[in-house]
């Protein structure tokens, strides 16, 4: 029974890893039910998350520190502008309804967060 149950947590945690390496979502069973723009967008998404976490800590170091977290700052920018442009060649090639509200939704995101950085 031991065994068994050593078989199957292996299985289960073989299969987290896949869909992690496949889709980039930590889950059991991955969420087929986006279509490919709604994941392309949720890519940018989670692209724009990683850049503020990084101005943040950029900041929070500096405040600590008084380290120069210039280099920082100016690539949580740089990746920001990425991230705009992606966006804006990928706004030509949404087909669904969702997929342009939350193109919409981070766009306003971008824009907010542009105005952090300035």
């Amino acid at each position: 029974m031991k065994k068994l149950l050593i078989v199957i947590a292996i299985a289960v945690a073989g299969l987290v890893v896949f869909n992690y390496a496949t889709t980039g979502e930590l889950a059991l069973v991955p969420d087929l039910s986006l279509a490919e723009d709604e994941r392309a967008v949720q890519r940018l998404e989670k692209q724009l998350e990683a850049a503020k976490k990084q101005f943040a800590q950029a900041h929070r170091t500096a405040a600590v520190g008084g380290v120069d977290t210039t280099a920082d700052v100016e690539a949580a920018r740089l990746g920001v502008s990425r991230i705009r442009r992606e966006l804006d060649s990928l706004n030509d090639k949404l087909s669904s309804e969702a997929a342009k509200r939350r193109a919409e939704d981070l766009a306003r995101a971008i824009e907010e967060f542009s105005e952090k950085l300035e």
